[in-house]
């Protein structure tokens, strides 16, 4: 006989257990949920916190980052537990700030600093040799020694194309000679990671070969589809800021999943997909819609990077760690310089772009972590090359932004070569006719002012720091120099006794102000022009002694008004209103072709 009062305890007892179980696992699912909510919201209101304070104490941003993971990471309070969390952002975080830098290579901008990369190769070669035997008398393996060269060979193309963007010098000839030196760094270190994704035990002749394959296959289908299909989708996509959007975050996984599918790392695919939509015309839509995730994810990654450090306990190694360091920020940044002067580069051309390389790279954290998890490289050592990254990575702000100064003081440590010829450097196009009037600054506003004085033939010099409006303007036959509004050694060349006016469209508050004071002081009678973004920054200009300041956004805003007022007349006459746009639309084609 059945007994339904043992099967009927024996399902009960079976839904108890099921509905328990299923608890259990939503519990667990939740919790972890929170956990990852919770890992989250600490690394963005600690970060918030430190860059708050740095930033009232007007210091940089990205040591607020670095600071605040080491406080939130396992060195210090232990806030944040979940490290493949930070892992994974980390990694997604480097994907994506790789990609924006693989937009930055365009081929057109980087061909005329093509022999930049000659002191890429050379500096990488020489740090290198020296990194390694250095490595080898302390005591480390081959292979661990081979890595140490590779990692402190590098430098941060994320680091040096933020620093120099916000100081708006992106376009300078020696931030394009840091960059196409930055590009090969990054072409060695992506074929270094497919080499050196695998055990030491599998590092033969066919599986290199086999690696360098699927290098080549990633980059094949790359050009492959910038020459088919990638113009006539994002061309499409342009008529949709979100559709532009997605599909450009689409791209960028397609060739991250691509490489991760190959056994490669993701940040390699992710790079070729920046460097395949470099020369597209959609190029600055997709920078400017990818523009607020970078910014995230460059807070993710700084943040992580110190909670990277587990320990700091190097008393053993201190003085390895000190000659690591030596040779990044003093070592690699002066050899770069050396180089550069030597291919024919203006010195302080040359140290410019030398010290925008004194730091550790992305690429050098991603092959050291790397090397820890295949067991070449030991905790202790990755700890070092993770403090060499935290600190150079922090002090490279404060290097940029003190980079006239530096130059000033290590511009002697070049007499011996000073003799050597400058011919790859756009030194400009001058007259012996004296200059009434000095324009710094052609590009925009400039290009207007240039045009309406060039028509009133008033006898004008230019002084510009993009080696491509030096170039036009050469080609025009008007009288330019290639230098910097903060240079004394432009200003003094400049024989202002001659000049009446002096006019700057560079909207920064610390080089206008210099400027004024400078040429106030060779010449009193001087009648001095300058720009400034912000009103207070308009006072402050004033009280330095500048006659008038232009404020764009209030010159245009008022323009926009009597627009606004004509365009309540036009309304019963659109044929006027529509000549009226043709001639902007003529004027600015105008302005175009004059500048361009």
């Amino acid at each position: 006989m059945v007994d339904f009062k043992v099967i009927t305890g024996s399902a009960i007892s079976f839904l108890n257990t099921s509905i328990s179980s299923f608890q259990h696992s939503v519990s667990t699912i939740t919790s972890g949920n929170q956990t990852v909510l919770i890992s989250l919201a600490t690394i963005i209101i600690v970060a918030a916190i430190f860059a708050l304070v740095l930033k009232l104490l007007k210091q940089e941003l990205i040591p607020a980052y670095i600071l605040a993971g080491l406080v939130i990471g396992p060195l210090v309070l232990g806030l944040v537990k979940n490290s493949s969390l930070i892992s994974a952002l980390a990694e997604i975080g480097i994907a994506f700030l790789l990609f924006v830098a693989g937009l930055e290579i365009s081929s057109q901008k980087l061909k005329e600093t093509s022999y930049a990369f000659i002191a890429g190769l050379f500096q990488i070669i020489i740090i290198g040799f020296a990194t390694f035997f250095i490595s080898m008398g302390f005591g480390f393996a081959r292979l661990e020694s081979l890595y140490l060269a590779l990692i402190l060979s590098f430098s941060s193309t994320i680091i040096v194309v933020k620093l120099l963007a916000d100081k708006r010098e992106l376009n300078t000839l020696h931030a394009r000679i840091a960059i196409s030196i930055l590009v090969l760094q990054d072409l060695v270190a992506i074929v270094a990671l497919a080499i050196l994704s695998s055990p030491a035990s599998q590092y033969t002749g066919t599986f290199m070969i086999i690696a360098l394959v699927k290098l080549v296959l990633i980059v094949l289908i790359a050009w492959f589809l910038n020459k088919t299909i990638l113009n006539g989708i994002f061309k499409f996509a342009s008529s949709s800021t979100e559709l532009l959007f997605l599909v450009s975050i689409a791209f960028v996984f397609l060739f991250a999943a691509l490489a991760y599918f190959l056994n490669l790392s993701i940040v390699i695919g992710a790079f070729i997909a920046g460097v395949a939509l470099a020369n597209l015309p959609y190029k600055v839509e997709i920078e400017s819609k990818i523009k607020p995730l970078r910014d995230f994810f460059v807070i993710i990654f700084f943040v992580s990077l110190g909670t990277w450090l587990t320990s700091f306990n190097i008393n053993k190694e201190v003085l390895i760690f000190i000659i690591f360091l030596a040779l990044v920020i003093i070592a690699k940044p002066f050899i770069t310089a050396f180089i550069v002067r030597m291919l024919g580069y203006k010195t302080k051309t040359s140290i410019l772009a030398g010290i925008s390389l004194g730091q550790v790279s992305e690429f050098s954290l991603i092959l050291a972590l790397q090397g820890l998890l295949l067991g070449i490289l030991s905790q202790t050592t990755f700890n070092i090359i993770v403090l060499v990254a935290i600190i150079t990575m922090a002090i490279t702000p404060y290097l940029i932004k003190s980079s006239s100064f530096i130059h000033s003081k290590s511009a002697k440590f070049f007499s011996v070569i000073d003799n050597m010829p400058v011919h790859r450097e756009i030194i400009g196009h001058k007259t012996d006719a004296k200059k009434t009037i000095i324009l710094f600054g052609c590009h925009r506003m400039g290009s207007i002012f240039l045009k309406t004085l060039s028509k009133m033939k008033e006898n004008i010099l230019v002084v510009d720091y993009n080696p491509e409006i030096i170039r036009a303007l050469t080609k025009q036959n008007i009288a330019c120099i290639y230098g910097d509004t903060g240079s004394a050694d432009v200003i003094e060349a400049l024989q202002l006794k001659h000049v009446n006016v002096a006019i700057s469209t560079i909207p920064d508050l610390h080089g206008n102000s210099l400027l004024i004071k400078k040429l106030k002081l060779l010449n009193p009678d001087i009648f001095v022009l300058v720009t400034a973004e912000k009103i207070h920054d308009a006072l402050r200009l004033y009280e330095v002694g500048a006659d008038y300041v232009i404020l764009p956004h209030v010159i245009s805003g008022e323009k926009s008004l009597e627009l606004i007022k004509d365009a309540e007349k036009f309304s019963n006459n659109k044929g006027k209103f529509r000549k009226t746009r043709e001639e902007h639309i003529k004027h600015l084609e105008e302005l175009h072709r004059f500048l361009y």
